[in-house]
Parts: C-alpha cells; sequence; structure tokens
C-alpha cells in the first residue's frame, strides 16, 4: 500500500493542484482587475473563480481536445488502464478546480 501511494500521488497531485492555482489565481486576479477599474464587489471573485472552473480543467489535463483524444483512444483500443488513469485525473483536476472555488468563495465572505 505504502509503494502505490507515491504513484498514485505523482498521477494525481499536478492536475489537482494544477487546476486549484488556475482557480484560485483566476478568481483574485480577476477581482483585482475589478476593484483596479472601479467595480469592487466581494462576490465578484467567487462569481469568476466559478466561471473559471471548467478551464482550469482543460489547462489542468493538458488541452481539453488532447485529453478527450486519448480518452476516446483508450475506449477504442480497450485499455483499461489508461482508461481509468484517464478518468482519475479528469476527476483529479475537477476536485482541484471545486476546491479553490470553495477556498475563494469562503474567503470572500460578505
Amino acid at each position: 500500500m505504502l509503494t502505490v501511494f507515491p504513484r498514485i500521488l505523482r498521477l494525481l497531485g499536478p492536475p489537482l493542484f494544477l487546476a486549484f492555482g488556475v482557480t484560485v489565481g483566476g478568481g483574485l486576479m480577476g477581482a483585482l482587475g475589478h476593484w483596479l477599474a472601479g467595480q469592487s464587489s466581494q462576490a465578484d471573485a467567487s462569481q469568476i473563480a466559478f466561471r473559471i472552473r471548467i478551464w482550469a480543467v482543460a489547462v489542468a489535463i493538458g488541452g481539453a481536445l488532447t485529453a478527450l483524444e486519448n480518452f476516446e483512444r483508450s475506449l477504442s483500443t480497450k485499455a483499461l488502464v489508461e482508461l481509468a488513469k484517464g478518468g482519475l485525473t479528469l476527476m483529479a483536476a475537477y476536485a482541484g478546480a471545486e476546491f479553490g472555488y470553495l477556498l475563494v468563495r469562503w474567503w470572500m465572505l460578505p
């Protein structure tokens, strides 16, 4: 069990933390842009973070079309291990984006 955990972390860590960083950074930088433009509102950061989640997932999995092509290729060749890796990577990226959004929303509570 202990030898499997580092392999799983190497597979799922980068997409999770990359999507998390893109979501948090995008939400906060968007809020800074609103503030510099004189349209300050605390809800702006969480709205921007909510909207940027899908792009954070696309960035984390290395581009949406490439990842979908690999997913389709593993479906057609019945490579279940590669299919599972792709699905886990996609879920980790989505989880990172969702955690980032929840953090920004919690931080920007009125």
